[in-house]
């Protein structure tokens, strides 16, 4: 059989396993170990991780979308400057996200502008990243979705998808 006819083969089987991303870079990875000298196992590796990365990408993408946040702030952006009283390597630690492995809670108390909710939304999003799932909901919408979904006689259904989240950040108790 031709190396034209293996690659169209190749592209098929790809598919049927569901491995859309390494068929969607076959012919540039040929290429790549054909030009760079590449052996059959360097070859699959290369194009194995970069199935797993744009997965894992994805799956970061859908994490953040799901997790409704008003706002995508991150850690890296937030002004430890403007409040100075607040423990930075204690943010630092609270990222690392043990605290949802110990379900444990984190309450942020402050005036208003002080950087509460973006500092919420900051560890929600390491959380999206760490594969949590993560919900970012105000205390008036939170009312209103329960007290809808009692209506409906539909608050066992809610209930169970909020049991299910890893963390559910209320904001503007």
């Amino acid at each position: 059989m031709s190396n034209a006819a293996n690659t169209v083969l190749l592209q098929e089987t790809l598919k049927a396993l569901n491995l859309n991303h390494m068929r969607r870079h076959l012919e540039e990875h040929l290429r790549q170990a054909r030009d760079g000298g590449l052996d059959y196992t360097q070859f699959l590796l290369g194009l194995a991780e970069l199935e797993l990365r744009i997965r894992a990408d994805n799956r970061e993408k859908r994490r953040l979308k799901e997790a409704r946040f008003p706002l995508l702030k991150p850690l890296e952006s937030f002004d430890f400057e403007a409040a100075p009283a607040l423990d930075k390597r204690l943010v630092r630690d609270l990222a690392q996200g043990q605290y949802l492995a110990d379900q444990r809670n984190i309450i942020l108390l402050g005036k208003s502008g002080t950087g509460k909710t973006h500092l919420a939304t900051a560890l929600g999003i390491e959380a999206c990243r760490q594969s949590k799932r993560v919900r970012f909901v105000t205390g008036y919408a939170l009312a209103n979705e329960l007290i809808e979904a009692r209506t409906e006689k539909d608050l066992s259904r809610l209930l169970g998808k909020y049991a299910r989240l890893d963390l559910l950040i209320l904001d503007e108790l």
